[in-house]
């Protein structure tokens, strides 16, 4: 399986990102997509930025 990617929209946080794709928001799933995308503080998404979501 590959990775999909995801578009920041206003207000998103890893959490919320885990539970869009995963159906769940744990700090399990959301330290899956952080590990995939290095270098991205979760305080700092930007609105448009595109983030890896691991499979």
């Amino acid at each position: 399986m590959s990775n999909k990617t995801h578009t920041v929209a206003a207000g998103d946080t890893f959490s919320s990102i885990a539970a869009f794709h995963y159906g769940n928001g744990s700090d399990a799933n959301a330290q899956k997509i952080a590990a995939a995308n290095p270098g991205v503080s979760p305080g700092k998404l930007q609105v448009g930025q595109t983030l890896q979501v691991p499979a």
